[in-house]
């Protein structure tokens, strides 16, 4: 399996990194590259600098009375133009995917169309028509000839003329279309197998095949709060550890809020399938269906977070395993922010009434402790 990483791009205020599991982008980029370095005369064409600047020209301009007068700027052109909008964007989209299926079916009906006479398109560049002068013995003017695929014929160009293949259905773009295998103008292979094995990828469900993502969550969207992100397993999990571990809270039970913080954000957290739907929400990634939502299967992320709720979620935690304790049996307090949790007595509740600052809080000491006095 062919993966392709991309550097982190910005979207929606968060970092997200698109890793290619399917091969399609990289597959792509090389046979563009190829046909790039295919030169006009390697083709025995003028004008033209290249193999890839042929196909990009391809029914751009169409000769009056053609066929193709129609269709006239729906040729390869177009459909490269959609591809390198694609792969060349810096994330690649749900809609992407389904347009790559999409063009592989139009570029498979494309294939030998105008090898006939007939009417409709005749898109396939295999069959390009060129007219030859034909000329008699003594060099007499005879009826022209139409020809398919080039004009290099014998009797245009004698010994130079294009090798018989050319003019017979298989000329340099039909090969970087269609053919099957590598060769000198189609590698790794023709762009139709190139799109046909990467569809296969896309289902019609989901567009997971695509790329494994992974994304650092920056900004939380409106209307959510810490509490949202414990439909996540792996964060509950974390926080349920949290309240157990005496690293994140000192000797009098106060939670250590930086050192907690700074091993939040560093912790990259794995995502299981049923996550995948809350991560795709909470980063604002789109769902799975939606076309201008992000490719691929989240499978791990990141989560920068101000102190508050961090706060809350070690509450939280704190909360669904029914104590108000810090690990080391202390009251859990912190005093980071004023609506945060602290689970202290107050001087009055510690010391009853007629105690100076009564509603001071004070850490009260272990019950073991008072065994030992």
């Amino acid at each position: 399996m062919v993966k392709e990483k991309k550097s982190p791009t910005s979207f929606k205020g968060n970092k997200v990194n698109q890793t290619f599991k399917s091969p399609f982008v990289a597959e792509f980029n090389q046979w563009r590259e190829h046909c790039q370095g295919v030169s006009g005369s390697d083709m025995k064409v003028k004008k033209i600098p290249n193999l890839y600047m042929f196909l990009k020209r391809h029914f751009v301009s169409v000769r009056g009375g053609s066929r193709n007068a129609s269709f006239e700027g729906e040729g390869v052109n177009e459909l490269l133009t959609v591809i390198e909008n694609a792969v060349d964007n810096t994330l690649f989209t749900v809609g992407n995917a389904k347009i790559i299926k999409q063009l592989a079916v139009v570029l498979k009906e494309w294939e030998n169309t105008g090898r006939d006479a007939g009417e409709g398109i005749a898109a396939d560049p295999a069959f390009i028509l060129f007219t030859e002068k034909v000329r008699g013995r003594t060099g007499q003017r005879l009826k022209d000839k139409t020809v398919q695929g080039h004009y290099m014929t014998e009797e245009y160009a004698g010994a130079n003329k294009v090798p018989d293949e050319w003019l017979s259905g298989n000329n340099p773009p039909h090969e970087a279309l269609y053919s099957k295998t590598s060769g000198p103008f189609s590698q790794p292979r023709g762009l139709l197998y190139i799109m046909e094995d990467a569809t296969k990828e896309f289902s019609n469900r989901n567009t997971d095949g695509v790329a494994d993502i992974e994304v650092e969550i920056n900004s939380i969207p409106s209307g959510y709060d810490a509490s949202d992100f414990e439909e996540i397993g792996e964060i509950e999990k974390y926080f349920d550890n949290v309240i157990r571990n005496n690293a994140f809270w000192n000797d009098g039970g106060k939670l250590l809020v930086n050192k907690l913080r700074q091993d939040f954000e560093g912790r990259e957290f794995i995502l299981k399938e049923k996550d995948q739907a809350t991560i795709r929400e909470l980063a604002r990634l789109g769902k799975r269906d939606d076309p201008q939502a992000i490719a691929g299967k989240v499978t791990t992320f990141r989560l920068v977070a101000t102190a508050t709720p961090i706060i809350t979620l070690v509450d939280r935690a704190l909360k669904r395993k029914g104590t108000n304790k810090a690990p080391n049996g202390y009251r859990a307090w912190q005093n980071r922010t004023k609506r945060g949790f602290d689970y202290r007595k107050t001087r009055e509740e510690k010391y009853g009434e007629g105690t100076q600052s009564p509603k001071n809080k004070v850490i009260s000491k272990l019950w073991q402790a008072h065994l030992w006095r």
